[in-house]
């Protein structure tokens, strides 16, 4: 999926070119001559795709540009080619696959004509929903496409919102290149509320450092906007259809009150291809002081809502915003995931994400109401760290850099456990790890924000600390359940999610090849048990 950039302050120019090579297969195309009988002009395609972004309303200067976007893996570009009048290619779907905008398996091998032209959207649709919307002899091929496309009346979500955003262009050929850049053929509308920022010091390593998030602020109406960020919301309207023209009244959730602010979308002179920004109040960013707690709720923007302040949304908007509870913050018996001396820390997960310095969050659900094994196959009988440990040599190089970060980490952490699962999985075929692909399910369903570190299997530090409050000496007093019964649980509950109940998967092996530690929070106990067992996994993340 393409991701965006933000546009304050715009960007300059055009992002940068993904240039890719169309290929049947694995063939390089500029190697393969053209096949007898071909047109003498003709030649094989190198196809670069980039994004010119979007003119704040009321700017003509390129220089004014902004909101870039860039394609990753797995996006579809839909190709039409015509000739004379005629559409002699119809909506072919590329797709950018290891780096390379692939073609259909079969498809034939497309090549270069200068009597032909050539034109490419974005996002692809099915062949039923493009028929007869394209216009091979005029200036603008997609202009019925624009006229007639649907955005999403619901655009709360990442993915709802970037397939309303159609883009479209004409490619222009040189020295063995064609080139698309987009042109975004929808309106945006920016809105920008007020937003708190609390600041606050932690020592960590010994060391006072400085810290901040950014409060909840929610941008609540029946026209569902994208929270980019939380005081900036987007919406893409098509204003070639008389209906994006809706009045309000909408809401936004503002330092624990919630407020009232209309407009008209007929009064913003949004304009097709541009971005409007709309501010309330000034659209401000105050800071204070505040250390952010345990029970504190993590937003599906990034943000926090205090954890005292729930009863000030109700309980169906707090289902719908709310991530997770935060249950670790600062050195909790002198651990913390951002250590970084020898056998300390999360080398991995600094290195990955080194942003996410602020607290781990457990998820408002489990991954799903069955309980999985820890692994199967060989993996179920062997420990997949000693594993490695034995097969560095085999390692690619980026593999061995991953390992090499593990092996200087505190290995009671949890996030490296699922990057030595996927690399174990693809020597052994007859393994899988559920609990591994339960975390996968459930990040999909429930997308981690841009900032996180996505959701992982807790380590035995993370559930440990989730569930008595500390990391490692909960011996002595563990059937208190101090953390979760006292602060996580009762958070879940008023924020409609499923309290942590029954026996729970760490990702650490422990003890024997074929025992991974886990917890009963039911009972309550704890200890290792064997991977072929079946138990809930409940995800974790860090920010």
């Amino acid at each position: 999926m393409k991701q965006h950039h933000s546009i304050f302050p715009p960007a300059a120019s055009l992002a940068c070119a993904l240039i890719l090579m169309l290929a049947a297969c694995t063939s390089d195309a500029l190697d393969e001559l053209p096949p007898a009988g071909t047109d003498p002009d003709a030649r094989p395609l190198t196809i670069t795709v980039s994004d010119g972004g979007m003119y704040a309303t009321g700017q003509t200067r390129a220089q004014e540009r902004g909101y870039s976007t860039v394609f990753t893996e797995g996006d579809c570009i839909g190709l039409y080619v015509v000739k004379n009048g005629t559409l002699e290619v119809k909506n072919l779907c590329l797709t950018l696959q290891g780096g390379k905008w692939t073609l259909p398996a079969g498809a034939s091998q497309l090549l270069y004509s200068p009597d032909k032209s050539y034109h490419a959207y974005y996002p692809y649709q099915n062949d039923s929903d493009m028929n007869g919307k394209v216009l091979p002899g005029d200036e603008d091929f997609f202009k019925y496409v624009v006229q007639l496309w649907c955005v999403n009346p619901d655009q709360r979500t990442y993915a709802q919102y970037t397939a309303s955003d159609l883009m479209t262009a004409r490619g222009v050929y040189n020295n063995h290149t064609l080139s698309f850049a987009m042109e975004h053929r929808m309106s945006l509308l920016i809105l920008q509320v007020p937003a708190t920022k609390y600041t606050y010091t932690e020592k960590i390593d010994g060391q006072e450092i400085s810290k901040s998030y950014y409060r909840y602020t929610a941008v609540i109406s029946e026209n569902v906007y994208w929270q980019e960020n939380p005081c900036t919301a987007r919406l893409l309207r098509n204003t070639t259809d008389p209906t994006h023209l809706n009045p309000g009244p909408y809401k936004y959730y503002y330092n624990g009150t919630k407020k009232t602010f209309n407009f008209d979308y007929s009064q913003l002179k949004l304009q097709p291809g541009k971005y409007t920004v709309h501010t309330l109040d000034d659209s401000k960013v105050t800071e204070e002081s505040r250390s952010l707690k345990a029970g504190d709720y993590y937003m599906q923007d990034g943000s926090i809502l205090p954890g005292d302040e729930v009863s000030n949304l109700s309980r169906d908007e707090l289902q719908k915003s709310c991530l997770g509870v935060v249950f670790w913050v600062g050195e909790i018996e002198g651990q913390h995931w951002t250590q970084t001396g020898t056998l300390a820390g999360d080398r991995l997960l600094m290195r990955d994400h080194p942003e996410c310095v602020h607290g781990m969050v457990v998820a408002m659900n489990d991954t799903s109401s069955q309980k999985v094994k820890w692994a199967t196959g060989k993996g179920a009988t062997e420990n997949i760290y000693e594993w490695a440990q034995k097969s560095f040599n085999e390692f690619t190089s980026g593999e061995q850099a991953d390992w090499e970060e593990i092996q200087e980490s505190d290995i009671a952490f949890g996030y490296y456990r699922s990057r030595l699962m996927a690399l174990y999985g693809s020597r052994n075929s007859d393994t899988t790890f559920p609990v591994y692909d339960a975390i996968a399910t459930y990040a999909t369903a429930r997308p981690a924000p841009t900032g996180s570190s996505g959701w992982f299997l807790p380590g035995i530090y993370e559930l440990a600390t989730l569930c008595f409050g500390v990391p490692t000496n909960f011996a002595g007093d563990y059937k208190q359940l101090n953390m979760l019964k006292k602060t996580i649980n009762p958070q879940i509950d008023k924020a409609v999610g499923d309290k942590l109940i029954g026996e729970y998967w760490s990702g650490n092996e422990q003890g024997s090849l074929d025992k991974v530690w886990h917890v009963d929070v039911t009972t309550p106990h704890y200890g290792a048990k064997l991977k072929t067992n079946t138990y809930k996994v409940r995800a974790v993340l860090a920010f």
